[in-house]
């Protein structure tokens, strides 16, 4: 409708998102009539008009654009994150998230890709393999740049317990610049060929952003590869194209590729929280391990804050369509179904006297203000208050050993573009085997 009072029908929409907790205003509805189903049209007879009655399915859709729309926000933004949540399951008290049309969700992805720094950065990156070597050398500058206004990624988790249980510790301080360094030597790799980077810089790259793995084989292999004249051939250069990737997926496949990145970034979060002093039980002990044998921990764990913004979204979903990435997702679900087989959930505390979600909040809530309490002594000099009434679930108090901007890019979503293509080890060329084998 043009702009002016608010039909009967979106007064009424209006009020049943209100008892939703979601506010909008009729100037947002009227941005989202694209969205939107349209108001179906009730004759009133004998000259008397008709009226606008909104469908049932209007709510549902209206809820999610009125979550996720932002004054000066393209409305691109708004269906990715749209797209992402109508993977989830509903929330108590909500109502089911349905699927955005899938015209407006694949032109939305494509557009967030072709404007990304990661895109234009692997496209400059071709540019430079081509040209000169003044070229090449802008090429470097222009990256160092871009990747280092970027998040270099999630600090171990236990790196990140030591801190929470002593902030006093030192830390190694030189991690962001190898991970920064590492995602611009695979870019040039990838573009340019292995030989651009050498056996040995490539490798370091490989160990810094796939951490946990033994790469002195692959290392081994690198050196003589480059004293036979054999290590260009390492990366083939050129397929990557994870604009191409996008454009040519299909509605099914992208659906499969969100429910990879939905499962990824959940394993994720679990991964991540035991850093912040999440109790720690034999489950999640075990799934910790897991991870970390596989080498992707550090893109799994930054599956987390990329899925909750919509221009990391759009990096988590390209990834997610390679078929390595997709069965990476599929063998922690297995992981996670073979725990839930076994009857002994992930959270279940040892030696609990009770169990369920509450009971571990509680458990974690109260280390916390222990944690707090300590803090509060060292700073204040004073003994910890360990008489204070805290929530108690009986269980040991064993909680663990200690353990993105759209103006930059960081090292690992750089590393999601680079990886995408036709997937990590089908980018290795002829020795994949040894390196793919790792992957």
């Amino acid at each position: 409708m043009a702009r002016g009072e608010p039909s009967a029908a979106d007064v009424e929409l209006i009020g049943r998102l209100a008892a939703l907790d979601v506010v909008v205003s009729a100037a947002q509805l009227e941005r989202g009539l694209g969205l939107l189903p349209r108001h179906a049209r009730v004759w009133l007879g004998r000259g008397r008009g008709s009226v606008s009655v909104f469908a049932e399915e209007t709510v549902a859709v209206a809820a999610v654009l009125g979550r996720h729309a932002r004054s000066g926000r393209d409305v691109r933004w708004t269906v990715i994150a749209w797209y992402a949540e109508a993977g989830r399951p509903a929330l108590p008290g909500q109502l089911a998230v349905p699927e955005p049309p899938w015209p407006a969700v694949r032109e939305a992805l494509v557009w967030a890709m072709r404007r990304s720094t990661a895109q234009r950065l692997v496209e400059s990156a071709r540019t430079a393999a081509r040209g000169s070597e003044e070229e090449q050398d802008a090429f470097y500058t222009e990256a160092g740049r871009v990747v280092g206004r970027g998040h270099a990624g999630p600090a171990h988790p236990e790196v990140m317990r030591r801190v929470l249980e002593d902030p006093d510790v030192e830390l190694d301080q030189g991690e962001d610049r190898r991970r920064r360094r590492g995602a611009v030597s695979m870019v040039a790799a990838t573009a340019m060929g292995a030989g651009e980077v050498g056996g040995e810089r490539l490798v370091d790259a490989l160990a810094t952003l796939m951490p946990g793995l033994d790469w002195t084989d692959v290392a081994a292999d690198a050196r003589q590869a480059e004293e036979a004249g054999e290590f260009d051939g390492w990366i083939r250069t050129g397929p990557v194209d994870p604009l191409g990737l996008l454009q040519a997926a299909g509605p099914e496949e992208m659906a499969a590729a969100r429910h990879a990145a939905a499962v990824l970034a959940g394993i994720g979060g679990l991964y991540l929280m035991h850093g912040l002093g999440m109790p720690d039980t034999p489950a999640l002990a075990r799934l910790r391990a897991v991870l970390e044998e596989s080498g992707l921990s550090l893109i799994v764990a930054q599956m987390v804050p990329m899925m909750i913004n919509p221009s990391g979204i759009v990096h988590a979903l390209t990834m997610c369509l390679a078929p390595e990435i997709t069965a990476l997702a599929g063998w922690l679900e297995s992981v996670l179904a073979e725990q839930a087989g076994t009857g002994r959930g992930l959270l279940r505390l040892p030696g609990a006297k009770e169990e369920g979600p509450e009971a571990f909040m509680q458990a974690w809530i109260g280390h916390l203000h222990e944690l707090a309490d300590r803090a509060r002594a060292r700073r204040t000099g004073t003994t910890e208050d360990t008489d204070g009434a805290r929530p108690s679930t009986g269980a040991l108090s064993d909680t663990g050993r200690a353990g993105s901007s759209t103006d930059g890019t960081g090292p690992v979503e750089l590393l999601h573009v680079v990886g995408s293509g036709t997937g990590v080890r089908g980018e290795l060329g002829p020795h994949g085997d040894q390196v793919g084998a790792q992957v």
